[in-house]
């Protein structure tokens, strides 16, 4: 990893001469997210300036609106993994408090752009930060023109007819609809999580799985999905079930991957699961066989599904 990660202002200031910087939570780092960051990113040869993103841990929704339990698209770690990916040069990480929620965006200017000497700055055209919102584009081009750091705003980025959001994609994802939720991703979405031991379900009717907890990310709706799991840099094609058992008159919910032609252990370690195609809802089945025979059927399917993404 070559990013620079740092948790203060003055981790960074001596790292570069000045930044090109945006400022955003940019979870998902979604189409919508990286066509901020291109611009960010593609500088000139002459020019000697980092590129950096100012962002937020935990997700401000987490802080302002508890009462929501909104799950992030992306955990911290990974984010991080995705702006490295692009290039990106540097990345702050602030603590999302309520104190930096009501700052006066002035404050935010004068203890943060000023000191990493900011020469540019890119927003998206609806961008706001600090106390009663009021640190908006606007704003900060007038702060600009005083300080003497550009102002860029993107406009709104479009996908599949409507505006790309972090939070569209996620409502996307919680109905199932993992395909579209890629698409304005740009990449299949993923959850981490750490394997932990289940009750040997699937080992006994021949289709051994990896359940998985401590998953931060948003979760896709109930259902059974082709899946591509990475362990170890390695990826290993797979089906994904989420949600009840009702079969075995499971009714809590519970994610448990079953990997083609794989017989490592691997309790206790921790995989990424990727999204690629809903397959069918949850279906309670008259009998063990027939489930085992619908098992092997989905397996079939997202064999043919997954061919050419391994």
């Amino acid at each position: 990893m070559k990013i620079k990660v740092a948790k203060t202002v003055a981790e960074l200031a001596g790292a570069f001469p000045c930044y090109t910087a945006t400022i955003g939570n940019f979870d998902g780092v979604h189409k919508g997210h990286r066509e901020i960051l291109a611009r960010v990113i593609n500088k000139k040869p002459e020019n000697t300036c980092g590129s950096l993103l100012i962002t937020f841990d935990p997700h401000p929704s987490a802080v302002l609106y508890p009462a929501k339990n909104q799950t992030a698209l992306t955990r911290l770690e990974k984010k991080i993994a995705l702006l490295d990916g692009m290039g990106l040069d540097a990345v702050l990480v602030m603590e999302f408090t309520l104190q930096l929620a009501k700052m006066d965006p002035r404050d935010f200017i004068a203890d943060t752009l000023l000191p990493l000497n900011v020469r540019e700055l890119y927003v998206g055209h609806d961008f706001h930060f600090g106390s009663g919102r009021t640190g908006n584009a606007e704003f900060l081009a007038k702060e600009g023109r005083r300080y003497g750091f550009a102002v860029h705003v993107i406009e709104q980025v479009d996908g599949l007819g409507d505006r790309i959001g972090s939070t569209r994609i996620r409502q996307l994802l919680e109905a199932g609809n993992v395909e579209e939720a890629a698409a304005l991703l740009g990449r299949f979405h993923c959850i981490t999580g750490t394997v932990v031991s289940g009750a040997g379900r699937g080992r006994r009717i021949g289709f051994p799985t990896c359940n998985l907890d401590d998953t931060e990310e948003t979760v896709p709706a109930s259902g059974v999905y082709a899946t591509i799991t990475e362990w170890q840099g390695q990826k290993y094609g797979g089906v994904t079930h989420i949600g009840p058992i009702p079969t075995f008159g499971i009714e809590a919910l519970s994610i448990e991957t079953h990997l083609f032609d794989f017989r490592q252990d691997v309790h206790g370690e921790i995989l990424e699961v990727a999204f690629v195609k809903r397959l069918r809802g949850i279906e309670k089945f008259r009998s063990v066989e027939e489930l085992v025979s619908q098992i092997a059927k989905d397996g079939l399917a997202a064999k043919e599904i997954l061919k050419g993404l391994l």
